[in-house]
């Protein structure tokens, strides 16, 4: 396990890691009472319609800020892997699901992404 991470410049110090409960990073560069919280989670699941289990993976970021009425709150993105127990599902598959959702948000329109963050996130593109 990684305890320490870095992304960018941003540097996610372990607070804690727990089989049960997932890891927690925390970033204060902006101080301890508005940190960068990095958060993931391993669960298994069953699908209700096909009935499937398989391996779920949160991966979450909360950026804590504080807002126009004075209280700190958190603004999150966070990603969902939902892995189905089939040898099949192999790490080449999840690896272009994760290119092609990086893509999608924040790819530019003349290579391989469409730079749709702004319709989608801004403007609720659905």
């Amino acid at each position: 396990m990684t305890s320490d991470i870095t992304v960018s410049t941003l540097a996610y110090k372990l607070i804690y890691s727990d089989k049960t409960d997932g890891s927690l990073r925390r970033e204060t560069a902006r101080g301890a009472s508005l940190p960068t919280e990095l958060s993931i989670k391993h669960s298994d699941y069953v699908d209700s319609k096909t009935k499937v289990s398989g391996k779920r993976t949160l991966v979450r970021l909360d950026h804590y800020m504080t807002m126009t009425d004075g209280v700190i709150r958190p603004v999150s993105f966070y990603c969902v892997l939902a892995r189905p127990d089939d040898p099949l599902v192999t790490a080449a598959i999840i690896t272009a699901l994760e290119a092609q959702m990086v893509n999608l948000l924040h790819g530019t329109t003349n290579t391989s992404g469409l730079d749709l963050e702004g319709e989608i996130l801004s403007n609720r593109e659905q």
